[in-house]
């Protein structure tokens, strides 16, 4: 009985998603329980980032992290996830947890066999594309290639 259980819950239809829809984007970490501003935004603008399916990542000081997560089985507000990645090439590895009001985020993260920490979120707009040139055609591509050949002749 328990093998079809674990079973089903396995096996997700193509489309559908695994967390709900308000969990999923990118967000911005604006606070960082007992770090400094400073360190928060050290190596790129503190960020996490959610996919339809529970994957995804952080990022914030020295921190890199992916992330794999569901929605937790008693309470379909909170998001559960485990992490693992680098502290400044230390392993950084662990599970966390966070909820959702509007375009907040709040939650916790505890480190295996290290401390736990609170962090604040805001969703991100997502960003508008600039024009790009457009790629040249193939056979601007295959004329640039022969010419470069005849020259290293």
């Amino acid at each position: 009985m328990s093998r079809k259980i674990a079973h089903m819950v396995w096996k997700m239809p193509a489309g559908k998603w695994a967390v709900k829809k308000h969990f999923v984007g990118a967000w911005r970490i604006i606070e960082l329980d007992g770090y400094t501003a400073d360190y928060v935004d050290l190596c790129c603008p503190a960020k996490m980032k959610i996919s339809t399916r529970g994957s995804g990542s952080f990022d914030f000081g020295a921190v890199g992290a992916e992330i794999d997560g569901r929605m937790d089985d008693l309470a379909d507000t909170v998001f559960r996830f485990s992490f693992e990645g680098e502290d400044e090439g230390d392993p950084f590895i662990g599970y966390g947890y966070c909820l959702v009001e509007g375009d907040q985020m709040s939650g916790r993260l505890f480190r295996h066999f290290g401390g736990n920490f609170s962090f604040r979120a805001r969703k991100m707009k997502k960003e508008k594309q600039p024009n790009q040139p457009p790629e040249p055609s193939r056979s601007a591509r295959g004329s640039a290639e022969t010419l470069a050949k005849e020259n290293e002749i």
